[in-house]
């Protein structure tokens, strides 16, 4: 199949999903299983297609579990008790909110009545299925002698006649109680507790009474019990035991016996529906409920929930690929994040390119009201550059990290909130919220500031003296407007309103991308089936391999760029240039180095120490002294890194650890391997969206050469080209490794792999001889008094600061850069060669006759057109 044109809008996809199911109407298919296979493929995705076109926006709203997600997202809606709030974590099902704009006056609101949707068989056959094989292969990995893959590969409890029983033979052997082979205090409790997982959903599944896949309607006031997670348990101490407890729609549906019955149909919900009447006096969101912009919000689960997290990971992938907008929810206290990152990779592995990720985020940093204005006693007046204040605010430096680490530099995503602060400004009610979190709230509020204080307001003025445009000062002073709640509420309109038909198209293109890889291959089933003559094989052969010749004139230029450190185009070297993503470039690695050693707290400490001083030089260090009782301890409260060295230390004095050099190299190691293995992590990952990226590209034509028809005309064009059949394997077999480049993932892992700089490398490279003395450390020899006032004097601090930020930055561009120059060295040599192997055009012609076919078309009259060749005609981009 020729490419279908990537330039398609909403309409037209919605008419190109029409028109493909109209064509299956209208198509004979051959009466073959892969024939019949790939038809309902088509309409599988024709039908995905066509649902993502008419989905709402979706907002999904997801974070590490207990950072107060659910509480946000009700504050955010006017309804702080909307969704269950506890200390442990809580929200266990994915929670769809259906939104709808209020009458002025009225209050938000939840529908009297909420959805709940059970797994249906295939789902749930897929979810076990998911959570056992990853608990085979860890197992298996690390104790082969259980024998988890001989007697539970390949093997589904949902699907297999044999039912549990199998499951239930094995998994004792994980406790003490069992008569395994390996020592259980060997076994992970990990491994225990995605054992006690499946029981939980096994149990479940077979006390529910003809439930699975059924929408069930359930009164509002008893659905906690099916979105609250029960309590963590500590795992099991013997194995569990089968518990069948029947339930059924009326139980489901009666007040009385609902949450229980919801409790044991936990683990088998799939989501959970709510409508919310918004007021409109608290957010009007007239605007974002029009045709085309139809917004709906998801609460997921907290990842990493002890007790379902394998049934969590699973159900968020599934929806995760149909969210439009994501809000990230971080914690300010604790803003790098596991939970976060997970639902990252998630979307990650779905295909989304990081451009597109990156325009789809939106990062909220909640509990802002528990951090606290640094001091800034070296900077106490005048304008506060923000690289100043990052160094002595621990909050705002987080968020600031990881934060932009989602939304790529764009500042605009990320807003600081607090529930609490938001609460007591707009007087929202939390009456039906449990009482131990009512207690919660009352506290968080009684420590407060008084209303009307603006805690932020000194740093955010001080911030705009020194730029006028930084982030910060607007994200500071509306949080002490109202806890931040109005800008999040503000960001989403503004997100949506500029990207939320871009997402949603970028959503409909991926369905559209595979579909269209579905109908070649459709195509293919018909045309063998309707024995078209030689030449429309060859056509068809050429075409491809030209689409192929045209996909590596893409690919080639942008990696031989990567050796100048990133791809050609604009002058901005923006992310998207190359296709699949840039590797992180050198300069913006060395400067993120340099900034971090520039960060060093020493380089302070001296410089303060320096100022301080009559002479405006570094004083010496005071030797410990040898007279009296030594200083033992730490007075409470004051923990062992906090503030100078620690109490007893012989180094002696004020800013002994920045005295001499062993300290310094120290810290330069442990940087520059730090900084190592990230720019490993962050190739690493460039690889892997570059991979994902050209699999794509080359699915089409690697789902057309996996065709044994088309293999048998490529063997015979090649063996007649290269004179041999060994030859024509060898290139064959080659230009297929080529379109899949995940068969290059082992080879980049190995190049990953080599070590970084050694310590005697780094020594070498580090400014200053070591271990050393300073020349402002007690046991240095006094000099005259000229070259002391040189030795001592705030310029060797600076260039000693300078001389090793730059040491550093070399050090881990150069391997960076030596390893990314040898994987660009074996990509390029894989589809170099493959580029010689493609025969040009004149070569591709079908072997001269010795006699007419007997059923070939006459001169001048065209084979008759097929529905899904008119289809694929009407819609190609050549």
């Amino acid at each position: 199949m020729t490419s279908t044109t990537n330039n398609l809008s909403l309409s037209d996809l919605r008419l190109f999903a029409q028109q493909t199911l109209t064509m299956l109407s209208e198509q004979d298919v051959p009466d073959t299983p892969e024939a019949h296979a790939s038809r309902d493929r088509v309409q599988t995705l024709a039908g995905e297609l066509a649902s993502r076109l008419d989905a709402p926006v979706t907002i999904g709203v997801v974070g590490e579990y207990s950072v107060g997600k659910s509480l946000l997202l009700g504050t955010l809606l006017g309804k702080p008790d909307l969704l269950p709030v506890e200390a442990a974590p809580s929200t266990g099902n994915i929670t769809v909110l259906e939104l709808t704009r209020g009458a002025p006056g009225s209050a938000t609101a939840v529908s009297s009545t909420t959805d709940i949707t059970l797994l249906d068989e295939e789902r749930l056959a897929a979810c076990v299925g998911a959570i056992l094989g990853e608990l085979v292969a860890t197992v298996d990995a690390r104790h082969p002698q259980l024998g988890a893959r001989e007697m539970l590969g390949g093997y589904n409890p949902v699907t297999d006649p044999r039912g549990w029983a199998p499951f239930e033979a094995w998994y004792p052997r994980l406790w003490p109680s069992g008569t395994g082979p390996v020592a259980h205090e060997t076994i992970s409790a990990a491994h225990r507790d995605a054992v006690t997982e499946l029981c939980r959903i096994r149990d479940a599944a077979l006390s529910q009474q003809d439930l699975l896949g059924k929408p069930i309607g359930v009164a509002t006031d008893s659905i906690r019990a099916a979105l609250v997670l029960e309590a963590a348990r500590r795992t099991p101490r013997t194995p569990p035991k089968r518990t069948v407890q029947p339930f059924d729609m009326a139980q489901l549906k009666q007040d009385k016996t609902a949450p229980d019955a919801l409790r044991r149909a936990f683990p088998l919900i799939e989501r959970v529906t709510q409508r919310v009447t918004l007021s409109p006096d608290h957010w009007d969101i007239g605007g974002l409920t029009a045709e085309e912009h139809t917004v709906r919000l998801l609460d997921f689960p907290g990842i990493g929930a002890a007790g379902s997290y394998g049934r969590d990971t699973f159900l968020s992938r599934r929806e995760l690929v149909n969210v439009h907008t994501i809000l990230l929810v971080l914690s300010a206290s604790r803003a790098e994040s596991k939970g976060a990152s997970a639902f990252w990779d998630m979307l990650a592995e779905d295909g989304r390119q990081p451009q597109a990720l990156a325009s789809a985020a939106l990062v909220a940093a909640n509990a802002f009201d528990l951090a606290k204005p640094p001091a800034l006693s070296q900077y106490p007046h005048g304008p506060l550059p923000l690289e100043r204040l990052l160094p002595h605010a621990a909050e705002i430096n987080g968020i600031h990290v990881y934060g932009n680490k989602f939304v790529a530099q764009r500042e605009d995503g990320i807003v600081v909130v607090s529930s609490v602060s938001a609460i007591r400004a707009h007087q929202l009610p939390y009456t039906a919220t449990s009482p131990e979190t009512r207690d919660r709230i009352r506290a968080a509020l009684r420590d407060l500031d008084p209303p009307g204080t603006r805690r932020w307001e000194p740093i955010a003025a001080r911030l705009a003296a020194a730029d006028p445009a930084n982030a910060w000062t607007p994200r500071l002073r509306a949080y002490d407007e109202d806890g931040g709640i109005s800008r999040l509420r503000t960001l989403i309109e503004n997100h949506v309103r500029r990207h939320g038909l871009a997402q949603k198209l970028e959503r409909a293109q991926s369905s559209h991308r595979k579909l269209s890889r579905e109908l070649a291959v459709l195509r293919g089933h018909v045309r063998r089936a309707g024995g078209g003559g030689r030449s429309e094989e060859y056509r068809e052969l050429s075409q491809k391999l030209t689409e192929f010749r045209r996909l590596l004139d893409r690919m080639l230029p942008a990696l031989h760029a990567l050796r100048d450190g990133g791809p050609p185009g604009g002058p901005d070297g923006g992310p998207g240039e190359e296709p699949g993503g840039r590797p992180p470039r050198r300069g913006e690695t060395a400067e993120a180095v340099r900034d971090e050693v520039f960060d060093w707290r020493e380089w302070q400490e001296l410089l303060g120490r320096a100022e301080r001083d009559r002479h405006h030089l570094v004083p010496r260090s005071e030797p410990p002294s040898s007279e009296g009782i030594p200083v033992k301890g730490r007075r409470p409260g004051r923990g062992a890194g906090a503030g100078g060295s620690t109490a007893g230390s012989d180094s002696g004095g004020d800013g002994a650890s920045a005295d001499s050099t062993g300290a310094f190299l120290d810290k330069f190691r442990s940087l520059v391997d730090r900084r190592t293995d990230d720019g490993r992590d962050q190739l690493r990952a460039w690889f892997e969206n570059w991979a994902a990226h050209w699999r794509e590209e080359f699915g089409p034509l690697r789902a057309w050469m996996a065709d044994e028809a088309t293999d048998a005309v490529l063997t015979e064009l090649f063996t007649r080209l290269r004179g041999s059949a060994q030859k024509a394997d060898q290139q064959l077999d080659h230009l297929w490794t080529a379109l899949d480049p995940v068969n290059a993932t082992e080879r980049v892992t190995e190049l990953l792999s080599a070590p970084g700089p050694t310590p005697e490398e780094q020594e070498a490279r580090f400014p200053a001889r070591s271990p050393h003395a300073l020349p402002w450390h007690h046991r240095m020899p006094l000099l005259d008094q000229q070259s002391d006032e040189r030795e001592r004097h705030p310029r060797s601090v600076v260039q000693l600061r300078q001389n090793t930020a730059d040491a550093a930055a070399r050090l881990v561009t150069e391997y960076l850069g030596r390893t990314l120059a040898r994987i660009e060295k074996d990509l390029v040599a894989l589809y170099t060669k493959a580029g010689e192997y493609l025969p040009t055009e004149t070569e591709v012609r079908p072997p001269r006759p010795s006699f007419p076919a007997a059923s070939a078309a006459p001169d001048g009259e065209e084979e008759p057109e097929q529905p899904i060749d008119v289809l694929i005609r009407a819609w190609s981009a050549d």
